[in-house]
């Protein structure tokens, strides 16, 4: 794919096949990055606070300012962006402080899909049912995501979500 100059946002809950599609997507698209908020969550070594705790919200909060600085120093420089990952409100909230996303997709699978492919991860990553389906609760209800693109990718494989990511951000 050549150049289209964009910022694409792949959010979901956990086991929707964010990190998967954004890799593959990237790979695809000329000067591109992914940015996996997973890797800037582990960089708080001593465990990134999940919840909306005030410990919690300031941690997304931080995520969001890194992300979002991250992504427009690379947008500067020409690149395009994927931003992907379990990130909640205050998260993107600050991202948009300092990025245009273009682009806004959630990965919203079925719930059984999500633990079915939870349960077939290494036991060292699994989520576990309770989170998974804290996780996709939230992102089927929050009022925060429904400006996203939703895509159901219950019946898709990993080139059938890429391709239709391609779709949406070549209109």
């Amino acid at each position: 794919m050549s150049n289209t100059s964009f910022l694409l946002a792949i959010t979901g809950p956990a086991g929707s096949g964010k990190s998967t599609a954004a890799g593959q997507l990237a790979k695809q698209i000329e000067r591109c990055v992914n940015i996996d908020a997973d890797v800037v969550k582990h960089m708080i070594v001593n465990s990134f606070v999940y919840d909306f705790s005030p410990a919690g919200t300031v941690q997304w909060e931080l995520l969001g300012t890194n992300i979002g600085m991250l992504a427009k120093n690379f947008q500067t420089a020409g690149y395009n962006v994927i931003i992907n990952g379990y990130i909640n409100e205050p998260a993107w909230v600050n991202i948009q402080k300092h990025v245009t996303l273009t682009h806004k997709i959630l990965l919203l699978p079925h719930l059984d899909s999500v633990t079915k492919r939870d349960v077939s991860r290494h036991p060292d990553v699994q989520m576990g049912a309770d989170a998974i389906k804290r996780h996709h609760a939230y992102f089927s209800s929050a009022q925060f995501y429904d400006d996203f693109v939703k895509l159901d990718s219950t019946a898709h494989g990993e080139a059938e979500t890429v391709n239709a990511i391609l779709e949406i951000i070549q209109k």
